[in-house]
């Protein structure tokens, strides 16, 4: 309740605040120092951050040490390449950052450093606290010495894909409508249909970003979320593409085909009405496409293989155990997204 109240009194407003409360002199007091400073400079805010931080939780009732705090929907990123990528992209309201006081493990003092350097750009308040600490508040997750507090992300529910006009198509969620330009020739979407693993979860949106897929679609209910632990897994790349829930796949898939777009499904066999495919010799597409992947154990739905427009399998390159019979989710997601080119590229 106490975080609440500073909250609405606007202590963690922004910039000006903090300037005004004395806590640090802002972004442009660290543009003024060279990156050969960042160490002295580190040093010297820690007296002045450490102590009366608003956005670090009460010390009366959750100890001096404690990263959690009362703030309404948010969450803790952790790990070098994750929290670089949600202060760069700027998707996420960043509350301030915690970095480890010692250096130990796996920390990379240098990136480190460029983590405080980029939260003073961007007046983001940074604390230092101990290794201890930082484990204890991600549940001992990798954080490689930095913690932010964070808005939570935000994945909104699609509803429909327009048909491509041009060089562009719109978006339709419950709250608005957003004009899109691929990233590749044509949109390419990937669907992660009733995926449990976080692992794979992550694995999949850094493949996805990285062989220029558009943007991701879960289900809203029963499946894997865009995480903290998503977004550590995939090195940040969950903090660089749209990743959507839906309500209802079937009717979002149905509404899909009707504006031109194709529905490719990663299998072991033919499903549906669509031709399958090696993933040797996948022909070029020339529409819109949404990959599928579906649940580790289950695969795919009978409620979206209907809907195929294609099928695409990995053949083994040799002799399996029977109890072994195809790569898990992650991997063929990926093999899979590097294969798929679009005619003209």
């Amino acid at each position: 309740m106490l975080m609440h109240g500073m909250w609405r009194a606007g202590l963690l407003g922004g910039a000006a605040h903090w300037r005004r409360a004395g806590l640090l002199e802002g972004a442009a007091y660290w543009r003024k120092q060279t990156a050969a400073d960042s160490v002295r400079l580190y040093s010297s805010w820690r007296d002045k951050v450490g102590k009366g931080n608003p956005w670090v939780s009460n010390k009366k009732k959750q100890g001096k040490d404690s990263v959690v705090a009362d703030l309404p929907k948010s969450e803790l990123v952790y790990g070098l390449a994750s929290a670089k990528a949600a202060i760069c992209q700027g998707r996420r309201v960043i509350y301030g950052a915690y970095v480890q006081s010692e250096t130990a493990g796996d920390m990379s003092r240098d990136r480190l450093k460029e983590i405080v350097t980029l939260a003073a750009e961007h007046d983001i308040p940074v604390v230092e606290r101990s290794r201890d600490i930082l484990d204890k508040s991600i549940n001992g997750g990798s954080h490689q010495g930095v913690v932010l507090k964070v808005s939570a992300y935000d994945a909104q529910r699609v509803t429909n894909i327009s048909r491509v006009e041009g060089d562009s198509y719109q978006i339709t969620t419950t709250t608005e409508q957003t004009i899109r330009q691929p990233r590749r020739r044509l949109p390419l979407w990937v669907y992660c249909c009733g995926l449990q693993d976080t692992h794979n979860f992550g694995s999949i949106i850094r493949s996805a970003l990285f062989f220029g897929a558009d943007a991701i679609v879960v289900p809203a209910y029963g499946a894997v979320k865009p995480t903290p632990t998503v977004s550590k897994v995939s090195s940040g790349a969950m903090e660089c593409i749209d990743v959507y829930r839906v309500s209802d796949h079937e009717k979002l898939l149905d509404r899909v085909l009707n504006n031109g777009w194709s529905i490719l499904c990663a299998t072991t066999s033919k499903v549906g009405s669509g031709q399958l495919h090696s993933v040797d010799a996948l022909p070029r597409l020339n529409t819109p496409t949404i990959l599928v992947i579906g649940n580790e154990g289950s695969g795919i739905p009978d409620d979206v293989a209907s809907l195929s427009s294609m099928n695409v399998h990995i053949p083994a390159r040799a002799e399996l155990p029977s109890y072994i019979d195809s790569l898990n989710a992650g991997v063929a997601a990926g093999t899979i997204l590097s294969a798929i080119k679009f005619e003209g590229e």
